[in-house]
């Protein structure tokens, strides 16, 4: 294995800020994306959560979860100080804390007012309005400041922009109005007009076993 190995899904915000890691690390993988409808047999036989982003590294070994394979991907780079300069000690705390919130509380609220169809005896407005309630308290944070915790992101930036996003597009979708205050809205405008948004959601071809390589960046 030359390279480390991404299965990804272009869309998926878990994916987006693994990809969003190895941008600013520097660091080139293949990239396999995949049909989370078709998933192919190497996946599976790979992922024992069944879901994407996963990372084969070149010894052999498999990372499943998003926030490890960011961890990873700082320890990894060549950059310097990378890992000070988004993941600061003296942050790790608060910063553990905003992506827990978000993977585990901003998110439910979020899929069930997204995917309000999938859900049994779903309230979709009940769902909005806290989803709600998380993003206009991060405005407060960034009133405050650029980013969470300063004027520099860290990895509490990189984790939780792309699920900002989906709600943005659920909003736009469901034809909700004022749904993002000011501050909160510049600082996705920050990652969304990035020079490397372009490269992060290039639409790649899906995988197929034995055929052409792909490698993120594409460039």
């Amino acid at each position: 294995m030359t390279n480390d190995i991404l299965y990804s899904f272009r869309r998926c915000p878990y994916a987006i800020r693994v990809r969003w890691a190895l941008l600013i690390c520097e660091i080139k993988v293949e990239i396999r994306e995949i049909d989370l409808q078709n998933k192919p047999l190497d996946f599976l036989n790979k992922s024992n959560t069944k879901t994407v982003p996963i990372l084969i590294k070149k010894n052999s070994e498999v990372i499943e979860e998003s926030l490890e394979i960011i961890l990873w991907a700082l320890s990894e780079s060549k950059k310097k100080n990378i890992k000070l300069t988004y993941f600061p000690d003296n942050k790790k705390e608060d910063i553990f804390k905003i992506i827990n919130e978000n993977d585990n509380e901003f998110k439910y609220h979020l899929d069930r007012f997204k995917y309000a169809t999938r859900y049994k005896n779903n309230n979709e407005e009940f769902h909005f309005t806290n989803a709600l309630k998380f993003t206009k308290r991060w405005n407060k944070l960034l009133e405050e400041n650029k980013y969470f915790f300063g004027d520099t992101p860290t990895i509490a930036d990189w984790s939780i922009w792309p699920f900002v996003r989906q709600f943005k597009i659920a909003c736009k979708s469901q034809k909700k109005t004022n749904y993002l205050d000011p501050s909160i809205k510049n600082w996705l405008d920050s990652f969304e007009n990035n020079r490397r948004f372009r490269s992060l959601m290039y639409k790649y071809e899906l995988w197929v076993p034995h055929f052409r390589k792909y490698y993120f960046p594409s460039n």
